[in-house]
């Protein structure tokens, strides 16, 4: 019997009846913040330890955020994404709720 995945991270997102989740990976240039408010640091490390330690993997939940224009502003995951820029990665992947 397989055991069902877990993960201690609070990453949940309300979807609507009807409307998708979908995931994709996002060049970081296309990646923008909805919260520019102060990081802890400790916060930030642990999210560069968790992505370190993935190497080439993605996590699970990814960071979630919407589409502005061509633009992809992560709405909750902000760590994750400032742990991709330190580690020079190219590319994010990310979750967001389609609507039908």
């Amino acid at each position: 019997m397989t055991e069902p995945a877990s993960f201690a991270l609070d990453r949940s997102m309300a979807v609507p009846p009807g409307h998708v989740v979908e995931t994709g990976y996002v060049p970081v240039e296309n990646v923008v913040l909805a919260c520019r408010d102060r990081m802890a640091v400790g916060d930030v490390n642990a999210a560069y330890q968790k992505r370190l330690q993935l190497g080439d993997h993605q996590s699970w939940p990814p960071p979630r955020g919407h589409w502005q224009g061509d633009r992809f502003v992560v709405i909750d995951g902000r760590h994750e994404f400032v742990a991709t820029l330190m580690l020079g990665l190219s590319h994010l992947f990310v979750a967001w709720v389609r609507e039908p």
